[in-house]
């Protein structure tokens, strides 16, 4: 890190950028050891097999349980193994792409860091040489941008260019169920014949941010559209608008989010670490390994209150933290919260850790507790909810399930009426 400070001693922004990825380091993380690119190696050989798509997945994902299932268990903070020449490489061309192209001028310098500088836009993808290897594989119609005097140039335009060749190079095909190990080299991303929506609007980012259109994914921590993504890519306009796709390479940049959906929240992936998030995890006594790097973003998608929930001064007595929790009503009851685990170097700081809450609930987000309240912020609405405490060895439920309402007024649901169908519309997808 220092060979990389003096490097841009008198080159101002170059060092101000460096400082910015250096200060963000410690929260991310890559594979540790060489397995890693032993799976790769093998699933290279099976993308080029010639197999359908279904059994290139499913040839994946036996592999994956049978020779890798602990590779995403030994895990390494990026700061530990990023080189200085790696990342002096990256910041030139991200730094040249943002001054010399017409579809990334517009943005700021803090805009520049956030969606066009980081070196990965994943955690564990590889530190290689993405960008460039993305760009030649996804840029021969841009080469051929027909001129105008109203789309040339501009970032829409570029990257509905760029989208349009990676969907058909890829012959994008959805499967969604779980394929094994995620596959995050730059050989193997615009290679893969098989994905589900998050991983085709990660390529679809990683493709448009590799030319150098600024771009980031927003991602919810449940299906909050009934049928559709998870997670999508949002490309910065001339304009200085952030403007989403629908989800991933199948669909248009700045058509318009969908009108009539719903959910509890939606986080915008960064590089750069959350404070509160930060503080969340130094302070409270029992920690949800909520990611470090995303922002709240939510009231850009949905209407949003600010929650005030009293609770009772009984339930106030059992609890041991300042810290709260709520979660959102998820439909298929059969889907538990999903075991997660923080990596990198900030998991040598956790207090204990949990990972569950009851069956078809799912932690969206944390609050505190202010007096007798607990509060939480920017909540979607036309939602179920339920909050809970920890009492010191669990988590238990600090009020009743209750429904945020289009209009803003809380209705509690009463426990013999909790597995109504009634309320189903109220509930969200579980994510798979």
């Amino acid at each position: 890190m220092e060979k990389v400070l003096r490097h841009y001693k008198d080159e101002p922004e170059k060092l101000a950028a460096a400082h910015y990825l250096i200060e963000g380091l410690p929260a991310h993380y890559s594979y540790q050891g060489t397995e890693i690119e032993q799976y790769y190696d093998i699933a290279a050989r099976i993308l080029a097999s010639g197999l359908p798509p279904e059994q290139q997945r499913d040839s994946l994902l036996v592999i994956s349980d049978r020779c890798f299932r602990d590779a995403p268990l030994r895990t390494i903070s990026d700061a530990r193994i990023i080189t200085s020449g790696f990342l002096i490489h990256d910041i030139d061309v991200s730094y040249r792409q943002w001054k010399n192209r017409s579809w990334a001028k517009q943005a700021t310098f803090q805009e520049f860091c956030e969606c066009m500088l980081p070196y990965k836009m994943a955690e564990l993808q590889s530190l290689d040489g993405w960008r460039d290897t993305l760009q030649s594989h996804f840029t021969d119609d841009l080469c051929n941008m027909p001129y105008d005097d109203v789309e040339y140039g501009t970032a829409m335009r570029t990257g509905d260019i760029i989208k349009n060749e990676a969907q058909r190079k890829m012959s994008r095909y959805g499967l969604y169920s779980r394929s094994g190990l995620p596959l995050l080299s730059a050989y193997l991303l615009p290679r893969q014949t098989f994905g589900d929506i998050p991983d085709y609007a990660l390529i679809g980012a990683l493709a448009l941010r590799a030319a150098g259109v600024p771009v980031v994914i927003d991602e919810t921590p449940v299906g909050a559209r009934y049928e559709a993504a998870t997670r999508w890519f949002v490309v910065l306009s001339d304009r200085g608008t952030w403007e989403p796709s629908e989800w991933d390479l199948s669909t248009g940049i700045g058509w318009g989010f969908f009108p009539y959906e719903r959910g509890p929240k939606v986080w915008r992936r960064t590089y750069s670490i959350n404070k509160e998030r930060l503080r969340y995890l130094r302070k409270a006594r029992v920690i949800y390994p909520f990611d470090l790097c995303k922002t709240d973003v939510t009231g850009k998608y949905f209407l949003t209150t600010d929650l005030t929930l009293p609770i009772s001064r009984e339930t106030r007595k059992r609890l041991r933290d300042k810290y709260v929790y709520i979660a959102s009503a998820v439909r298929d009851t059969t889907h538990a919260q999903q075991s997660r685990s923080f990596t990198g170097e900030y998991s040598k700081q956790l207090p204990q850790t949990f990972s569950s809450v009851d069956p078809g609930w799912y932690i969206v987000d944390f609050g505190q507790i202010h007096r007798r309240n607990a509060i939480f912020r920017n909540m979607g609405r036309e939602v179920l909810y339920q909050a809970y405490g920890y009492d010191g060895e669990r988590l238990i439920s600090i009020t009743k399930p209750f429904i945020l309402h289009k209009d803003n007024h809380i209705e509690y649901i009463s426990d013999d009426t909790i597995n109504s169908p009634s309320l189903d519309k109220w509930r969200n997808n579980p994510l798979l």
